[in-house]
């Protein structure tokens, strides 16, 4: 794979704000149409009123074709498949800075890997503009749990993946919050260490992927009364470095190009 994908991840803010009638944020630039339109397909038009963004740290577009049979249950349940282009350097807090702002590493400020709070304007201000309740749940000490605090909203900070998942799971109960982001790591821990192909590393990758199937277990139970999208949305892929090791942040397609899947699950009239 020698080609870079050409959607580009600064329109997913935009499409999830429109797909919810909520106003993009300020410094967002662009809105990804292929998602919006392959949503509203499957709603007939109606908005969104419910999102959950499971976010498995490094899973790249690589991956994802290597251990097809690892996804088939992603597939699945989120069968909406858009072929992305993640940002330089494909670092996790400046993609997700990206991701959750709409605006490239320039304009949000993170061009390394650093853990400062973004001052620009989010997904989540915007939510919170809109009369929306937005969480974050992550592991503690990770990008997601840093970058975008001081917002007037939820942080639910766990030790690991496992408790962040069940946290998770008991929002989706609770039915407390219009958007719900979930961040897991394991498969870029054990990579760092090992390899993306390692037995570890596919390990993590069936727990991520087990997760996910639970979430949407919890979401078919406990939403039945919303329009819910539901994500797959990796921050970055990974290569295997000279020295053996796995590592991500060139600007190379093994690290550039992602999958993301999503699902809708309409609302039971």
């Amino acid at each position: 794979m020698d080609e870079f994908n050409k959607i580009p991840l600064q329109g997913l803010s935009g499409a999830i704000c429109k797909l919810m009638d909520v106003p993009a944020p300020d410094q967002s630039e662009g809105t990804m149409t292929e998602l919006v339109n392959a949503v509203l397909d499957k709603t007939n038009g109606e908005k969104i009123d419910r999102v959950l963004m499971f976010n498995p740290d490094a899973i790249g577009q690589n991956t994802c074709l290597r251990y097809a049979d690892k996804f088939k249950s992603v597939r699945e349940i989120a069968p909406i498949e858009l072929a992305i282009k993640t940002v330089v350097p494909p670092k996790t807090p400046v993609c997700f800075g990206t991701m959750y702002t709409g605006a490239s590493p320039t304009v949000h400020g993170i061009q390394r890997y650093t853990k400062p709070v973004i001052k620009i304007d989010s997904i989540f201000d915007a939510m919170i503009r809109a009369g929306k309740k937005p969480c974050i749940v992550a592991v503690k000490n990770s990008s997601m749990s840093k970058i975008f605090n001081e917002r007037e909203m939820d942080y639910y900070l766990e030790d690991y993946d496992g408790c962040v998942v069940q946290k998770a799971a008991e929002l989706i109960k609770e039915d407390k919050y219009d958007l719900i982001c979930v961040y897991n790591q394991e498969f870029d821990d054990v990579m760092h260490r090992s390899h993306p192909n390692s037995k570890r590393s596919q390990r993590a990758i069936d727990n991520y992927n087990r997760s996910f199937d639970m979430l949407a277990d919890q979401i078919r139970k406990y939403w039945t009364d919303h329009n819910t999208l539901l994500g797959y949305a990796p921050d970055h892929g990974t290569h295997r470095e000279w020295y053996l090791l796995g590592n991500h942040g060139k600007n190379i397609p093994a690290d550039m190009n992602i999958f993301h899947y999503y699902g809708v699950f309409p609302k039971k009239i």
